[in-house]
């Protein structure tokens, strides 16, 4: 039986609406992907008695249960207070977490004031979570019965961490055995969440074996899950190997490296520099392509360039094609293309030239319409695209579709006019 695990999180802020809880979604996943079921995900607000009810339930639906937040200084962080009550144990100050508490503020020149040391009091007995990116360390307290609760930091990039290098592990080698469940993501490209189940019915589907569809505009992920026994591995590899084989031109990466990692890698390989020509995506694809740590051995630079005018002066857009063809046209995505190129003297240049809407339409160019233009040595070639949706809508898909043009454009053996 696969083991069942339920998520808590608590906050006035997540009831209200005020904040959007991404904690419960990062765990989900991540449970999920060592082979866990979730069963619930709990949200309650920063009260006793719906604390208190919360670790009840959580505690009756799942072996393992995670919960986030409330572990802050302030008079309204209960959780340890409230887990230290449900679990009938005293509160205990652990020395080492309080020395470091002082020594952090210390090096930061800072005055730690003594409502600051409630972060280092925990339920006697229980294990201490290390938080290398906050004040506030989590913990792992074992109930009677085996079953185990695990509270981390409720700010994302405290928790984040403080799973992937604290929890994640001790889960896999104390509540999966080990290894017991292989699992994989692939990031896909080009197909629908339905056409992607269609395609895919050839892949046995079974208790051991899963096939888990996440669609998140603009990405899709499909999560392949084995569990059982010795030959798992076999299984597993081969199943890889057959979900590569129906659908390997549309997966661009396999883990959960993004698609602007993928072509800074590319890139990279090839050792080869890129510049940025943007209208209607107003630099969103610059700002993807910069996320990445050590994009500037790549990245030689942007333009947003969003009147004509600005078309004709920075990127040398001829004034002539503007007028017989319009700023949306495969003619200008080209020349908008080579222009940035020539200007940043970089050796392959994109550009993304559209209607992002919600006004600017026409009949002959819906809102979403969207040319994307790409230009390297002697070669230029420009693609229509129409993305439906809002205007946030159209320039994701214009981001997602740019970088992966370029991504196959880099591929060994391709150029950008035979690249799809």
């Amino acid at each position: 039986m696969m083991e069942k695990a339920a998520i808590l999180s608590t906050g006035d802020e997540l009831i209200t609406g005020r904040v959007v809880d991404t904690n419960s979604s990062y765990i989900a996943d991540k449970l999920h992907g060592l082979g866990l079921e979730v069963v619930a995900v709990l949200k309650v607000g920063d009260t006793r008695e719906r604390l208190i009810w919360a670790l009840q339930h959580g505690l009756e639906l799942g072996e393992l249960v995670i919960g986030t937040g409330g572990l802050g200084p302030t008079t309204d962080d209960l959780t340890t207070e409230v887990v230290a009550e449900f679990f009938g144990r005293k509160l205990k100050m652990d020395e080492e977490v309080a020395e470091a508490l002082k020594r952090r503020f210390e090096s930061r020149g800072m005055v730690m004031t003594p409502n600051n040391l409630k972060q280092a009091l925990f339920p006697e007995g229980a294990d201490i979570v290390p938080n290398p990116m906050g004040t506030a360390p989590g913990f792992r307290v074992a109930t009677k019965d085996k079953k185990q609760l695990i509270w981390l930091s409720g700010v994302p990039r405290e928790m984040e961490v403080m799973l992937r290098e604290s929890v994640l592990p001790w889960v896999k080698q104390e509540r999966v055995g080990g290894g017991e469940t292989l699992a994989c993501t692939f990031k896909i490209y080009g197909l629908t969440e339905s056409k992607l189940g269609d395609i895919l019915k050839p892949i046995p589907i079974s208790e051991e074996i899963r096939l888990s569809y996440r669609a998140h505009f603009p990405d899709l992920s499909l999560r392949l899950t084995v569990r059982g026994g010795g030959a798992r591995e076999n299984k597993f590899s081969e199943l890889k190997a057959r979900i590569r084989e129906i659908i390997g031109p549309h997966i661009y990466a396999e883990g959960d490296d993004s698609l602007e990692e993928i072509v800074g890698k590319l890139l990279l390989e090839k050792r080869w520099t890129l510049g940025l020509a943007e209208s209607c995506t107003g630099g969103y694809i610059g700002h993807r392509v910069t996320s990445v740590a050590g994009s500037s051995a790549y990245f030689k630079g942007g333009a947003v360039a969003y009147s004509n005018e600005s078309k004709i002066r920075f990127l040398g857009v001829q004034r002539t094609t503007l007028e017989e063809y319009g700023a949306v046209s495969k003619e200008t995505a080209v020349e908008m293309a080579q222009g940035i190129r020539r200007q940043t003297e970089a050796d392959i240049g994109v550009s993304v030239t559209g209607i992002a809407g919600p006004t600017g339409g026409s009949s002959e160019k819906p809102v979403g319409t969207v040319w994307i233009g790409l230009a390297r040595d002697q070669e230029s070639d420009a693609r229509l695209f129409r993305f439906p949706g809002d205007r946030e809508r159209v320039i994701l898909g214009a981001s997602q579709a740019a970088l992966h043009w370029l991504r196959t454009t880099l591929l060994p053996g391709q150029s950008s006019t035979d690249a799809r």
